[in-house]
C-alpha cells in the first residue's frame, strides 16, 4: 500500500515538473512573438511619419497663368516628392477672399504637415497663419505680397520691378510722349498694387507721358476684352497700353475694330507669343515681361526643404523672364496648345495632357 502511494506520488510530482517546463517554455515563446510585433509597429510608424500631409490652396482658375501655377506645384509633387508625400488636399478659392481664409482653415483642420497659400489681399490671411504656425503647421506664402511677418517661407516674383520695366520699356518705346491706360488685374490683390505702383513710378516721372485711365480685369481673358473695347472708344487716340496679363485678349480688340496696333507689353503665353509674331509685320510692337508662373515649383521646393529638414531661404525672389520679338522662334512651342506658358518646369509631354489643342 505505502509502495502503491509513493509511486503515486512520485507520478504526480514528475507530471508537474514537465507542466512547469512547458508552462515556462509558452511564457517564453509569448514573450518573444510580442517582441516581434512591438518591433514591427515601431518599424512602420517611423515609415509612416516620413509621409506628410501636403495642403495648397489654389487662389484663382480664372486664366491660363493661374491654372499653370497649380499645375506647376502639382507636377513638382507627383516628380519630385511623392515618396513623401502621404497625402496632398487641393482647394481652390476663385478670387474670394472669404473663401481664401476658410480653405486654409479647413487645410489646418486636415492636419496638414504643411500648407501653400497665396493670399488675395496682403493682410487677410494674417491671424490664421499665425495660429498655424503656433500649432506648428509649416506655411509657405507664394505668389503674391503679404504683410504678416510670421511664416514658413515666402516666394515672389518682384511685382514692383515687372511694373517699372515694362513701364520703362512703354515710356521709351514712345519716345516719352503718348497718351496710355493701364489694365491691371484683381483689385486690392498685393501683385496687382505692386505692379501698378512700379509703372507709376516711372510714368509719374515723365511729363511727356499722360495716363487717362486704369481698369481692372481680374486677369480674367474676357473682362480684359470688355475693358480694352471701352477704353478705345472712349480714347479713340490711344497711344499705347500698360497692361498686366491677358495682352492676346486686348490685341484681339484692335484687329476686330479693324484699328492700328499701339505698343503694349507682352506676356509668355504660347498663343500670345503667336499672335505677336503673327501680326509684327502689320506694326504690331511689345515685350514681354512675365511674372513666371513656376513660382508654385519653387515654393514647392522651398516648403519640403524645411519640412525635411533642409537648408532654405526664407524669402526668395524670382527674377521676371524678359523676351523680345529676336527670341519668339525659340520660345513658341508650336506643337502645344496657346493655353502654355512658356517658361515652365513640366516636360511637354506632360502640358499635351493638361492643355490638349
Amino acid at each position: 500500500m505505502k509502495k502503491i502511494f509513493l509511486y503515486m506520488f512520485l507520478m504526480v510530482l514528475i507530471l508537474s515538473i514537465i507542466s512547469s517546463f512547458s508552462l515556462i517554455g509558452c511564457k517564453t515563446k509569448v514573450a518573444e512573438t510580442t517582441k516581434v510585433a512591438e518591433t514591427t509597429k515601431v518599424a512602420e510608424t517611423t515609415a509612416a511619419a516620413k509621409k506628410f500631409t501636403v495642403g495648397y490652396d489654389i487662389y484663382w482658375e480664372g486664366n491660363s497663368w493661374s491654372l499653370q501655377m497649380a499645375e506647376e506645384f502639382k507636377w513638382t509633387i507627383e516628380s519630385k516628392y511623392k515618396d513623401i508625400v502621404g497625402q496632398a488636399y487641393y482647394t481652390s478659392s476663385n478670387g474670394d477672399i472669404a473663401k481664401n481664409v476658410s480653405n486654409f482653415e479647413d487645410l489646418v483642420a486636415k492636419k496638414c504637415d504643411i500648407i501653400f497659400i497665396t493670399p488675395l489681399t496682403p493682410d487677410n490671411l494674417i491671424s490664421q497663419v499665425d495660429a498655424a504656425m503656433a500649432e506648428g503647421i509649416k506655411v509657405v506664402i507664394f505668389g503674391a505680397g503679404y504683410a504678416g511677418k510670421n511664416y514658413t517661407a515666402y516666394v515672389n516674383a518682384d511685382d514692383f520691378a515687372k511694373g517699372k520695366s515694362s513701364a520703362e520699356w512703354l515710356v521709351k518705346t514712345l519716345n516719352g510722349k503718348g497718351d496710355i491706360v493701364m489694365i491691371n488685374g484683381i483689385a486690392g490683390n498685393q501683385a496687382a498694387i505692386d505692379s501698378n505702383n512700379g509703372a507709376l513710378s516711372v510714368f509719374d516721372k515723365e511729363p511727356g507721358i499722360k495716363v487717362l485711365d486704369i481698369g481692372y480685369s481680374d486677369w480674367d481673358p474676357g473682362k480684359t476684352k470688355t475693358i480694352t473695347q471701352d477704353f478705345l472708344q472712349a480714347y479713340p487716340d490711344l497711344d499705347g497700353i500698360w497692361l498686366f496679363n491677358e495682352p492676346r485678349s486686348s490685341t484681339e480688340v484692335f484687329l476686330e475694330m479693324g484699328l492700328p496696333f499701339v505698343p503694349i507689353n507682352w506676356e509668355a503665353e504660347n498663343g500670345a507669343l503667336r499672335l505677336w509674331k503673327e501680326n509684327i509685320n502689320k506694326g504690331l510692337v511689345a515685350e514681354a515681361c512675365s511674372k513666371p508662373q513656376y513660382l508654385s515649383a519653387i515654393a514647392c521646393d522651398v516648403g519640403m526643404a524645411a519640412l525635411t529638414g533642409k537648408t532654405f531661404e526664407k524669402d526668395t525672389i524670382v527674377p521676371n523672364p524678359i523676351d523680345t520679338a529676336a527670341d519668339l522662334d525659340k520660345i513658341i512651342k508650336p506643337d502645344l496648345s496657346d493655353k502654355v506658358w512658356v517658361h515652365t518646369t513640366i516636360p511637354d509631354e506632360k502640358l499635351k495632357e493638361i492643355f490638349p489643342k
